[in-house]
């Protein structure tokens, strides 16, 4: 693979965690604060968890994929196994809550994670 293969994998990575550091922030946030227009999120119809234990679950997401991203930036060698798995405890997590076939941004952006993760480490 090409430098720049690498360092766009590299990138997507990063970028796709990002965003799940964000996704799981502004869900803690909207199950704790009543946003007019945009209201609180789905729990789902198999579990019926408080706004309060669902806000909490999503920041500890917020914090697991943070500590993620920072071993990641500073290149350390298991992050990208610890990402990885975290992204697929956010599939299984979303599959828990809504049902197999709820697909969400959250899953579609977890399942690409995944897939980068597995082609850069195998180059």
């Amino acid at each position: 693979m090409s430098d720049f293969g690498r360092k766009l994998l590299e990138a997507l990575i990063i970028v796709f965690t990002m965003e799940k550091t964000v996704q799981h922030f502004l869900s803690a946030l909207f199950f704790l604060v009543d946003i007019p227009g945009i209201g609180k999120p789905d729990t789902g119809p198999i579990f019926h968890l408080s706004y309060e234990v669902m806000a909490l679950l999503n920041l500890i997401l917020f914090g697991a994929f943070v500590l993620g991203l920072v071993w990641k930036i500073k290149h350390a060698k298991w992050a990208l196994k610890f990402v990885g798995s975290l992204a697929a405890l956010d599939i299984l997590l979303e599959v828990v809550f809504h049902g197999f076939f709820f697909i969400t941004v959250s899953v579609i952006i977890s399942t690409l994670l995944i897939v980068v993760i597995i082609i850069y480490r195998a180059r």
